[in-house]
């Protein structure tokens, strides 16, 4: 058996102790359901007889060998075996239908829903298959009984594996795995699959071969704050069962309720170890003074922390949770997104605040920046004109401009209503609805914006506090005036942008969008300028 060597830090510990325990021959863990033909005690999962192997499980009461009649072309069914009958309605192409067993020459009696008449048989066709009706999923690991009830466990099943339902007594369901049958309460099995479970490492420590104390051994190490898939939980041992690295261990120190992870920064520039013990270490690297890193533990007797550092965990003595005086926090770039600024704000060089950082301008109220990167502490970059810096964006920005004006037709920029749009604070050129499209409807300047699978250009003005109020009420009464029996075309509405950002617009009503699809000429552009 061989393992390949993970992809992921996070399993590497694992991955290289599990290669030197199955080098001096140790075998990987051997799955809940594997059946053991051994006599064994009584309280462990796996002891079974011959007689409750898959391999002797009766046959499923919930796979039939059925036969289905369906139409082969929309059909009317009759009243009567003639053409001229009354007409109950017309069955679509592929309706399933129940045959009667009656024949009138070449017409066929049959049920359709709650109706019985007369089909032509030429357009009816039948077929027998195997119909399986038997799948399930179990809800939680459980034992597997010989009888329904909980006298004597021939094996065990668990959490999300996909099982045969073979019949059901009572309460409960008479299940078949990959190498078991028997009994398990009907509470434990569900139709669908249930969604994957997690658990939390809440302080690093061993993984082992098997629930059992006395007979496992460590197979790797695992970290706090980090999240593996679970399956099960043994109450006597204390241990869940959970995937690391592709194979299901034993750990004590994993639970239910998240856990964050913990971080430590350099304090100066120092050297990283092998292990805590300063006796036999060896030197792996260098960590460099104000490098953030992800924490594992803590080892009081060597005062070393044990880190993850380049994809590998080690252990260095010159890391703390403070973050060292004048240290500059990394910028992770991010897809570019839209926000508006929450309140007028500073928008500083780097991410820090005063006394180290220097103020570049302030990003007025309203206005639309562009984040382009992220940073610890909740700072984004953004790019705000032609600068690009820093701002905190809980407090600094927000997804809608309170007063951002989105305008697509005559309104933008050297159309016939741009007067209209005097005033602004900020303009943006070429931005796109999301998920819109462009309608024309009988005069080339009326164009209307509805619901769609593509995107429309649009400019967006920002107008201040003291403006923005007196500019919607003045558009309101504007986009209110073009009518379709006696109501307005359009209302204004908050519209998502491709970037992610929210701006006023002027939409059409649901009763106006149905009038320009089915009348009005798409532009497949999305661009009133191009609308020729």
């Amino acid at each position: 058996m061989a393992l390949s060597k993970p992809k992921s830090h996070h399993s590497l510990t694992v991955w290289v102790t599990l290669c030197a325990l199955l080098a001096i021959g140790l075998s990987a863990p051997v799955a809940t359901e594997a059946p053991a033909r051994a006599s064994v005690d009584s309280k462990n999962l796996r002891i079974t007889r011959g007689t409750y192997d898959a391999d002797n499980a009766p046959p499923s009461k919930y796979i039939k060998r059925v036969t289905e009649t369906r139409t082969t072309e929309n059909l009317n069914l009759r009243s009567q075996a003639t053409t001229s009958s009354t007409s109950y309605g017309v069955m679509k192409k592929g309706t399933v239908v129940k045959l009667t067993g009656k024949k009138s020459g070449s017409w066929s009696q049959l049920t359709w829903g709650t109706r019985t008449g007369w089909a032509a048989s030429q357009y009816l066709e039948s077929r027998t298959y195997t119909k399986d009706e038997s799948v399930r999923y179990m809800t939680s690991f459980t034992q597997i009984f010989a009888e329904p009830n909980f006298n004597r466990a021939v094996g065990g099943v668990n959490f999300r594996t996909q099982v045969s339902l073979l019949n059901v007594s009572g309460s409960w369901s008479q299940i078949k795995t990959a190498y078991y049958y028997g009994w398990v309460p009907s509470s434990k099995v569900a139709k669908l699959r249930p969604a994957k479970a997690y658990r939390y490492v809440a302080r690093s420590g061993s993984v082992y071969s098997h629930q059992n104390r006395s007979a496992s051994k460590v197979v790797g190490r695992i970290h706090h704050g980090e999240k593996y898939e679970y399956r099960r939980w043994d109450s006597a041992n204390r241990r869940d069962e959970i995937l690391v690295g592709g194979h299901w261990v034993w750990s004590p120190v994993t639970q239910k309720p998240y856990v964050a992870p913990s971080y430590r920064y350099a304090q100066e520039t120092g050297s990283t170890y092998n292990k805590a013990d300063k006796a036999s270490d060896t030197k792996v690297g260098t960590i460099a003074r104000g490098t953030k890193v992800r924490w594992g533990a803590w080892s009081a007797a060597n005062r070393r922390d044990e880190i993850l550092h380049n994809g590998r965990w080690v252990w260095t003595s010159v890391t703390d949770r403070t973050k060292p005086a004048g240290t500059i926090p990394e910028t992770i770039s991010v897809s570019p997104y839209g926000r508006f600024g929450a309140k007028h704000a500073p928008l500083r060089k780097t991410p820090r605040s005063d006394p180290y950082d220097s103020i570049l301008t302030t990003v007025k109220k309203g206005d639309k920046v562009t984040v382009t990167g992220k940073a610890e502490g909740g700072w984004v970059r953004v790019k705000y004109a032609s600068r690009t810096g820093y701002v905190k964006e809980a407090y600094d920005l927000r997804v809608a401009g309170p007063y951002s004006i989105a305008v697509y037709g005559t309104l933008r920029t050297g159309q016939s209503a741009y007067n209209l749009m005097s005033g602004f604070q900020q303009k943006i050129l070429d931005q796109r609805f999301a998920k819109s499209s462009l309608y024309q409807l009988w005069n080339p300047n009326w164009t209307f914006l509805t619901n769609g699978g593509g995107t429309v250009v649009n400019e967006q003005f920002q107008y201040s506090d003291s403006r923005g109020p007196g500019m919607l009420s003045k558009l309101d009464v504007y986009e209110s005036q073009l009518k379709y029996n006696g109501k307005p075309m359009y209302t204004r509405q908050r519209v998502r942008m491709s970037d992610g950002s929210q701006s006023w617009t002027y939409k059409t009503t649901s009763e106006s969008e149905k009038v320009v699809k089915d009348s009005g000429r798409y532009i497949s552009s999305g661009d009133f300028l191009k609308r020729s």
